[in-house]
């Protein structure tokens, strides 16, 4: 190995499952890894290098300046590696770190840094060009390419990627790169196919039912609760549909839980989305098509409406929680009246 050293009711009754920044998507497949397995082991093959990121050269802004010499530095080997992979030669290999303390979105980084989103994105674990990084602390490359995740994907666009590359022997004149414990495959100038682009941008939640199945019968917020006629908060919204009505996972996720009789909510699936931090729950199902730590693709079909727990008739109780906090689902998706 090579060491690179560049300078409220769901809530309450069930807290561990809203504890979702523990919650280890890598945990997600039970099916083997095909990407994983038809990368060779043979060592005179592989070169891999450890990236040490807290020896890596410290960009402090991506303001260009005269004082701001780091990230100049960095530019002009963005710029040298550029010139070089356009000749036919070999770029350098180096990596910088910088914590996104001036607020950038993900596009207005990459667009600083001149390099390709899809590299990225691939190197520090973005799924979707609209994800909030505020505050996040990325490792930057200075040469465009893929970095392909050789473990078990942990999102849709690691999955994806390793499901485009399964069927390929990548070994010969490739890097591996090893950071925080992880592996990734380096291919140099590689973008993203027309498929894994449109699921890199594609940020809408779909409804989770058809919108010609459903109706609203009770909102997100204070309400009387019909069986104990006590106001209290309805951390969620009601969508009133036959019983037997197909419910859909409304984003790309892992099965974080999946609970059966519940008093409440009778059967119910926890979905966690974006690396846990945001979950959506589907409640009172009749039916459950899902396993714990399966992962979903928008608009599977997770289950079915019920009335299972304590309902007045068949229904979907649906919430959208972010840091374990419920969020009105109308803020989210475009819900009929």
């Amino acid at each position: 190995m090579i060491s690179l050293n560049c300078e409220t009711g769901l809530s309450k009754r069930l807290p561990r499952f809203f504890n979702i920044f523990t919650f280890l998507i890598v945990l997600i497949f039970s099916a083997p890894n095909l990407f994983a397995q038809n990368v060779s082991s043979s060592q005179d093959q592989i070169k891999r290098i450890t990236i040490e990121k807290d020896k890596l050269p410290v960009i402090e802004s991506l303001s260009p300046s005269r004082a701001n010499t780091v990230f100049q530095d960095y530019n002009s080997i963005v710029e040298a590696n550029r010139k070089a992979v356009s000749a036919g030669r070999q770029p350098e290999i180096m990596f910088f770190l910088y914590k996104n303390t001036e607020r950038f979105t993900f596009q207005g980084l990459a667009s600083r840094t001149t390099i390709n989103q899809e590299t990225l994105a691939t190197l520090n674990q973005i799924e979707n060009a609209q994800d909030d990084v505020k505050g996040k602390t990325f490792i930057l490359p200075v040469v465009d390419g893929l970095f392909i995740a050789v473990d078990r994907g942990i999102n849709s666009i690691e999955i994806l990627l390793q499901e485009n590359y399964s069927t390929q022997t990548l070994t010969k004149n490739n890097l591996y790169y090893n950071i925080d414990g992880r592996d990734y495959l380096f291919l140099s100038s590689k973008r993203f196919t027309p498929t894994e682009r449109a699921y890199f941008l594609d940020s809408a939640l779909r409804l989770p039912l058809d919108n010609d199945s459903y109706w609203v019968s009770s909102e997100f917020g204070k309400r009387k609760n019909p069986f104990s006629g006590e106001m209290k908060n309805h951390n969620g919204i009601d969508l009133a549909a036959s019983e037997g009505t197909p419910v859909y996972a409304i984003k790309d996720g892992a099965v974080y839980a999946v609970i059966e009789n519940d008093v409440e909510f009778g059967n119910y699936i926890i979905l966690s989305h974006d690396q846990g931090k945001m979950t959506s729950v589907y409640a009172h199902l009749s039916k459950v098509f899902v396993d714990r730590y399966q992962y979903v693709k928008k608009g599977d079909v997770i289950g079915l409406v019920g009335q299972t727990g304590k309902a007045t008739g068949p229904h979907l109780h649906f919430e959208i929680r972010k840091g374990g906090k419920a969020e009105d689902p109308r803020n989210k998706l475009n819900i009929k009246e």
